[in-house]
């Protein structure tokens, strides 16, 4: 039987280390630092054990409503983004074509990116007082992130090529298809994947706030006001993780993106 030899070059053991090695070092490291931590206030009530929380983390996946409160979040992300992604590429190839739409959209994106989270949030809740505010609220912070580096990514297409385009006669659809897509690619996905994770982040935040019912939120809102830490620590695990989850899925849809070219 022939054997079967796997090599790894210095690249691959190099990402290996990048990737796997030091996150895992980093993440020992804490729960080091956060069992000291503990052992010296020794008061479970405040700051519980983490073997105790990991211990919540994994039972809360067999819990009645997590699918549901996990889920009901993430798709409230998605409606947010998915708005968000839309108008911010729509209103910057406007921006990208006509000056002015840009000069009277600039101050209003400033406005909204120094705004700090939480007072939209309060804000928003004056207004809207239903599930639909963590939705509002996402798309308020993700807006213009997004716009505001679509509109970079846009303005900053090879002019030489847009000329050749034009000279040459290539329909719009075409120009957008060969020319720019491939140019605003790379911004397209990495704005969108720590855009994602934020608005995730920002819409619990919002939940929590607002106290949404099915929701990471809500179910954080509820161990807080209960006084459970360990349930409160372990729902912000999973906050974390999912937060994770959406940035590889956009890192994933990347990859596929450049092999499919």
């Amino acid at each position: 039987m022939k054997k079967v030899e796997i090599k790894f070059d210095k690249q691959t053991v190099k990402r290996i280390v990048e990737n796997i090695c030091y996150p895992l070092v980093a993440f020992g490291l804490a729960l080091a630092v956060w069992a000291i931590v503990a052992k010296i206030k020794d008061n479970p009530l405040v700051l519980p054990m983490p073997d105790v929380v990991l211990e919540r983390f994994f039972v809360l996946g067999g819990e009645d409503g997590f699918w549901l409160a996990v889920l009901a979040s993430i798709l409230r992300t998605l409606i947010a983004f998915i708005t968000s992604f839309a108008f911010a590429l729509l209103f910057a190839a406007i921006g990208g074509v006509f000056k002015a739409f840009h000069r009277i959209m600039s101050p209003l994106v400033t406005i909204l990116r120094a705004a700090p989270t939480v007072a939209v949030i309060l804000i928003m809740y004056a207004f809207v007082h239903n599930e639909t505010m963590a939705i509002l609220v996402g798309f308020l912070i993700a807006f213009p992130i997004m716009y505001s580096a679509f509109y970079s990514a846009i303005t900053g297409v090879d002019k030489d090529l847009v000329e050749m385009s034009k000279l040459y006669n290539v329909s719009p659809i075409n120009r957008v298809r060969f020319v720019y897509l491939p140019s605003i690619a790379n911004t397209l996905f990495d704005t969108s994947k720590s855009t994602l994770s934020l608005t995730f982040k920002v819409v619990v935040a919002a939940e929590i706030l607002t106290s949404v019912a099915r929701s990471v939120g809500g179910k954080i809102q509820t161990a807080y006001a209960s006084f459970e830490v360990a349930y409160l620590l372990a729902w912000t695990m999973i906050a974390i993780v999912f937060s994770f989850v959406l940035e590889g899925i956009v890192a994933l849809s990347k990859k596929i993106w450049e092999v499919a070219r």
